[in-house]
């Protein structure tokens, strides 16, 4: 909104009824973006009939409407800064939901490669077991049938 709008809507000047001219200041209002007031419906603007069957001066009704401008001016103002927060939150949250998700899955992969060292390791241990069970049961075999063999030498030759 440019530096107009205050002369804009202070020193606008009632309209004729029949006058094809237009008010003056309006080409200001015309290139500013900001808020733009109804052209005159009658011998005079609606808010400045209003003043007039009030009793209230002029500078009220003027003092009015520069705080209508105003207050519509900081409300498109904080709506446009609030669409940018809104729109700051979506891209952060993406973001970090994406680096959440990201790093949750690595985890799940570190994870399972664990799981799957720890069953390997388990199976090679009960596998070393069996083996050691086999040899000491062989072992004992053998040694039972040494003694066997040792107690029959001794009682031949006895």
């Amino acid at each position: 909104m440019g530096g107009d709008w205050f002369k804009t809507f202070v020193c606008q000047k009632k309209v004729k009824v029949g006058s094809s001219k237009q008010v003056k200041g309006s080409s200001a209002s015309a290139k500013s973006k900001g808020f733009k007031w109804k052209k005159p419906l009658g011998k005079e603007s609606s808010i400045f009939a209003i003043g007039s069957t009030l009793g209230m001066p002029v500078e009220d009704v003027a003092a009015i409407r520069i705080q209508t401008a105003f207050r519509a001016y900081k409300a498109r103002k904080t709506f446009r800064r609030l669409k940018g927060t809104i729109r700051l939150q979506g891209v952060s949250q993406r973001h970090s939901v994406q680096k959440q998700a990201t790093t949750t899955l690595s985890y799940l992969h570190t994870w399972s490669k664990l799981q799957a060292e720890i069953r390997a390791r388990r199976l090679c241990m009960v596998k070393e077991g069996r083996l050691r069970q086999k040899k000491l049961e062989n072992q004992l075999k053998l040694d039972a049938k040494l003694n066997s063999l040792e107690v029959s030498t001794w009682t031949y030759h006895l």
